[in-house]
């Protein structure tokens, strides 16, 4: 590896990798379980101690930091801030803690917030309980946060990736998830998101109560029902709302993909942020071509593409992290 653990995870997180570097990431990453917890944890406190700059001492809150678990725990700490870069401490957190502690300064006022990280096994997802109870599970290459202000006097998330929720009811503080050009409130539900930045659709989903959702180019908010569905397509600024079994697409929590009647161009999307490779589809018409079925978390590349094989005439050729898919 050419360079540290802590130089990938905050290089990644401040977006200065290359895309050789990136791979390397992925691929450290998505190597078990603990892998995750150390970047998940990192990448909170990354964000927590950078949102608020002007008022932020990152030492001290650092120095707070392990003041706070040596008190719990009983557990001799050192000064890990004198022996590595401030960076690299962030990223070591994760050892020490079972959960991510947060400590600001907000108006000379201290704040304490804990968020409880539970990892996944590579196969289920990871799951996050935020500080009022609402458990968010978070799917593959996701960016998931929230600001130090969360539950004054509403719960403000952010999301680039896709998630389920499954939220507290607290009805004098709205649940907001912020995305790309929409926000989803929440009126106490289950529903999930998909919202990846480079994909062309942002697809929420109702499993249980209701949601107000606001987009660019709509003149009024929507409310979804139980297993309704609302895609927006960015590129065209286009809006559905279908009906579904919602179930099915919060199944991936458990690990498996279920896709409906999809198209193949679609279905591959959805594979490179969970395997982390990229699909180049030769033929605009197999773009198009369907596909129904159920992939599970644990299967192979190869083993799906075998299968969309028995239904698709496909020819695939894996190279590392690149798949080329052709008649």
């Amino acid at each position: 590896m050419n360079r540290t653990i802590s130089e990938l995870i905050i290089g990644f997180l401040k977006g200065s990798l290359d895309k050789e570097e990136k791979d390397e990431f992925y691929n450290w990453v998505n190597r078990n379980p603990k892998n995750k917890e150390i970047y998940f944890e990192a990448k909170n406190i990354y964000d927590v101690c950078l949102f608020e700059n002007k008022t932020i001492d990152v030492d001290e809150s650092w120095q707070r930091l392990l003041q706070k678990k040596h008190e719990q725990t009983s557990i001799k700490t050192y000064n890990l801030w004198q022996r590595i870069s401030s960076y690299a401490a962030i990223a070591v957190v994760a050892i020490i803690l079972t959960s991510a502690f947060f400590i600001i300064q907000n108006d000379g006022q201290q704040q304490l917030m804990i968020a409880q990280y539970i990892g996944g096994d590579g196969l289920e997802a990871d799951k996050i309980i935020l500080p009022d109870g609402t458990l968010v599970n978070i799917g593959s290459r996701t960016k998931f946060y929230y600001a130090p202000d969360y539950g004054k006097k509403q719960r403000i998330v952010y999301l680039e990736g896709e998630a389920s929720f499954d939220v507290a009811k607290q009805k004098s503080r709205p649940f907001i998830v912020k995305i790309s050009g929409q926000e989803v409130e929440a009126l106490g539900t289950k529903f999930n998101i998909m919202a990846y930045p480079n994909d062309s659709v942002i697809a929420t989903t109702l499993l249980e109560g209701s949601v107000r959702l606001t987009a660019e180019n709509m003149s009024k908010p929507i409310i979804l029902t139980p297993n309704q569905q609302f895609v927006y397509n960015k590129k065209a600024r286009v809006a559905k709302i279908y009906q579904v079994d919602a179930s099915l697409y919060i199944s991936w929590v458990d690990g498996y993909y279920y896709f409906p009647d999809q198209k193949l161009g679609v279905i591959l999307d959805r594979l490179s942020h969970l395997y982390g490779i990229t699909f180049d589809i030769q033929s605009p018409k197999l773009q198009n071509e369907k596909f129904t079925g159920t992939f599970y978390r644990g299967q192979t590349v190869k083993d799906i593409l075998e299968i969309i094989k028995l239904s698709i005439p496909i020819k695939y050729q894996i190279d590392e992290q690149r798949v080329t898919i052709s008649e």
